[in-house]
């Protein structure tokens, strides 16, 4: 070979050496760009993730039980009779405010068909909504024209937090460790931003199919939450199409005509209203069809009671989401959690959405200014309606705590983009050292409920004397049920009214249409031995009640309710002479026979009906 030859090679060679290095330091360059945070950085982050989301397992595997309740218990009732009569709406199942159509249940049916533990059933299925809204939330942000890695990662680290108040597991930790009530809708809102975020970025070369199939996608993922519950309207559907509409005016320059000419928005807005008008359609069928009397009376507007009491409930209940330790010393680690918790929940839901807001034409990414306007016109909705109808309960408020957690993740990865390295590092470990105190501090609270059974003495108290069917109030019934795995069958009762510190006696024959089956009180089904299940009256119940009173007034619509049925029942079924036990702070009766107790029951029952409607119709004679 000739020198010439040999360093034209050699020099090929070189020349092959630095194109793929420029193409290596490019492509760096550009994941860099991408995140700001570069490969090693987001690996951090996601490592992070992974082990904030082995915690959220442990509490889901560890503490179910400690605060598990009635109304977590549905999910596993209403599955086992899906299951046994192979209907997604079995006969005589009660519902009320929410129809249980594409819920939770259908991920707990295939599993409870292979594993025989009721509760450890659960636990799996909760773990799996938390996979399911995880690869919703990078769907949201992982788009091929706009991936957001980081955004992915920080918003999936901020939702897995939980907190706790001083006494019992916040109620937000509830709706998403426990009950697992609100992932479901947490999944609806994620995905269906998910697809606009694909819509918005439709180009002119993209193809027709694609494009066509997105609103359909858009259309099927707005429709299944509204066949459950029209509060979803509120939530999502009408949010949505406010803000569509918002965002192509202010992108058109606000000129009406530019907005009505373009298509996507147009189109947008018409599968959402018919999607809403088939969904209510659906919804009030499907209502006639299978819904009991009780329709949930929340959203009335004749609770407002005043603005500036309705406000401070509104931003009371903003910190609780957040934490809000009721009673924490200051110079302590609750106080110092509890201060920390407020200022973020501050900065969350107040400082930050405004000034994104403020500095709307100084985002580049037009999903972010869409995501700004989404994020206020859902929760100035969500507010105005809590706010409106004087509610008290956190839970209403947690797609506010969505919004803005979604919003923050985008906004923080813009922030980031703009740093240099080590800085785009340092605070995303901030976000990971916040998510670290939220978990250790839950741990280190909680500790002594790590796999406690509240219920399990009761319960083998229960199958010692040989008693598996009975009744007694709603938290006192289903959750013992579910608990034992069926092995003792207790049934809810209608709540009783607490007025003037009176309770009123409750009959076993009255049971209430919400959240359980008709035929599960037929007599004849469970003769012989039965048991009514009374929890005593503690010294602390009327203290509760008067700070109830004292929070929310006297509310017909809303009263007091505890979980204390009366020390004594209808002195007519004392005539069929139970046998009176005595287990912890429980009072149990035993009646020899079912059918008889029931019988009596039922004739009161007739008499009280009979009673309430004279006082209706007092004309009839």
């Amino acid at each position: 070979m000739s020198m010439g030859s040999a360093a034209g090679k050699a020099t090929e060679i070189k020349g092959k050496k630095e194109a793929k290095e420029k193409k290596n330091t490019a492509a760096k360059a550009a994941r860099i760009e991408q995140d700001g945070l570069g490969k090693a950085g987001t690996g951090v982050l996601a490592a992070a993730m992974a082990a904030l989301f082995a915690s959220v397992c442990g509490i889901i595997f560890l503490f179910t039980k400690a605060f598990f309740h009635s109304d977590s218990a549905f999910y596993v009732q209403l599955a086992l009779e899906q299951l046994k009569s192979g209907k997604l709406f079995p006969p005589g199942m009660c519902y009320s405010t929410v129809l249980f159509v594409r819920s939770p249940n259908l991920i707990l049916v295939p599993i409870l068909a292979v594993v025989r533990d009721w509760m450890l059933a659960r636990e799996i299925m909760v773990v799996v909504m938390w996979v399911i809204l995880g690869l919703a939330v990078f769907c949201l942000f992982m788009p091929k024209k706009d991936r957001n890695p980081a955004a992915a990662v920080i918003a999936c680290m901020l939702l897995m937090n939980p907190y706790q108040t001083l006494d019992v597991a916040n109620e937000a930790t509830d709706m998403l460790f426990f009950q697992g009530a609100y992932i479901t809708i947490f999944f609806d809102v994620v995905i269906a931003l998910a697809i606009v975020h694909r819509i918005i970025l439709i180009d002119s070369k993209d193809k027709a199919l694609h494009n066509f199939l997105l609103f359909v996608l858009l259309a099927v993922v707005l429709f299944f939450p509204l066949l459950g519950s029209v509060r979803m309207d509120m939530i999502l559907t009408l949010p949505l199409a406010a803000a569509i509409l918002v965002y192509y005016f202010i992108e058109k320059d606000q000129k009406v005509s530019e907005v009505l000419r373009m298509k996507r928005c147009i189109l947008m807005v018409i599968v959402i209203a018919l999607v809403v008008a088939a969904g209510f359609v659906c919804y009030r069928r499907l209502g006639a069809a299978y819904w009991s009397d009780s329709k949930g009376t929340y959203l009335k507007m004749d609770k407002y009671s005043g603005l500036w009491y309705s406000i401070g409930q509104l931003v009371n209940n903003l910190t609780i989401i957040f934490g809000n330790v009721e009673g924490a010393v200051f110079l302590s680690f609750p106080g110092l959690t509890k201060f920390i918790n407020y200022f973020y929940a501050l900065v969350l839901v107040f400082i930050i959405p405004t000034a994104a807001l403020l500095r709307y034409d100084k985002h580049e990414k037009r999903f972010t200014r869409f995501l700004i306007i989404y994020t206020w016109i859902s929760n100035l909705a969500v507010a105005g309606v809590f706010v409106a109808c004087n509610q008290w309960a956190p839970r209403y408020l947690m797609t506010i705590y969505l919004d803005d957690i979604l919003l923050f993740a985008v906004l923080f990865s813009e922030y980031v983009k703009k740093r240099e390295r080590l800085t785009a590092i340092l605070a995303g470990l901030v976000i990971v050292m916040y998510c670290c105190v939220c978990h250790l501090y839950f741990w280190g609270h909680y500790r002594d409920k790590i796999g406690v059974d509240p219920n399990r003495g009761l319960i083998s108290f229960l199958e010692e004397n040989d008693l598996h069917y009975g009744y007694a109030s709603f938290w006192n019934a289903s959750v013992n049920t579910v608990l034992s795995n069926g092995e003792v069958e207790i049934l809810p009762l209608w709540d009783y009214g607490a007025e003037d510190g009176y309770r009123t006696p409750y009959n076993p024959s009255d049971y209430r249409y919400w959240l359980n089956n008709v035929n599960w009180y037929d007599p004849a089904a469970h003769p012989g031995k039965c048991f009514v299940l009374l929890k005593d009256y503690r010294e602390g119940d009327e203290e509760k009640r008067q700070s109830w009173i004292e929070k929310h007034g006297e509310d017909p619509a809303n009263p007091w309710r505890d979980d204390t049925p009366p020390e004594d029942i209808r002195g007519e079924l004392y005539d069929l002479n139970p046998k009176m036990l005595n287990y912890g702070d429980y009072t149990i009766l035993v009646f020899e026979d079912n059918e008889e107790m029931r019988r009596l029951g039922q004739t009161l029952l007739d008499e009280k009906k009979a009673k309430e409607q004279r006082e209706l119709h007092p004309e009839l004679p």
